[in-house]
């Protein structure tokens, strides 16, 4: 008699799509929360970024650079500018909008953000009181950026 051929049962097959599907639907949620959080510090990371090119073009240029959301009143998770008033042409960067669950909050509500000729925080009102502090959320999601006086920006606290 010829060797039987050994396979996967019927028994067998469903078991093991049965666990598969149990373990992808514990492992989604989890996945989804990160896939959340990667975005948000994506985002964050961005805007840092941005702050902090316009604090080193201040000390290169030796001028002010303002921020500004592009759309004057605008949201400041909308599209961001960063000016150079001296400048002949005053746009040096500009940051697109963040995703629309996205919600940035800045202590105080400001026009814009100026740093000085020395990195320093130079605006908003003609010299700011105390650090800035931004609040960035998404759903469930705070992430804290501070601007020092200095101009130091940070995760967190100055």
């Amino acid at each position: 008699m010829p060797k039987r051929c050994r396979g996967f049962t019927l028994v067998e097959l469903l078991v093991t799509i049965t666990l598969v599907g149990i373990l992808a639907a514990i492992a989604i949620p989890s996945f989804s929360t990160t896939i959340q959080n990667t975005k948000a510090d994506t985002e964050v990371s961005d805007f840092q970024r941005f702050l902090n090119y316009a604090r080193q073009q201040a000390i290169n240029s030796g001028t002010a650079i303002r921020i500004t959301p592009a759309v004057a009143g605008g949201a400041w998770n909308t599209q961001l500018t960063a000016i150079d008033p001296a400048a002949p042409i005053p746009i040096l960067r500009v940051l697109s909008a963040m995703d629309s669950g996205s919600v940035l909050a800045v202590s105080g509500n400001p026009s814009a953000i100026d740093f000085n000729n020395l990195g320093g925080l130079a605006a908003p009102v003609p010299t700011p009181a105390a650090a800035l502090v931004i609040t960035y959320n998404r759903g469930t999601i705070t992430r804290v950026i501070n601007i020092c006086l200095s101009g130091r920006i940070v995760l967190g606290g100055c």
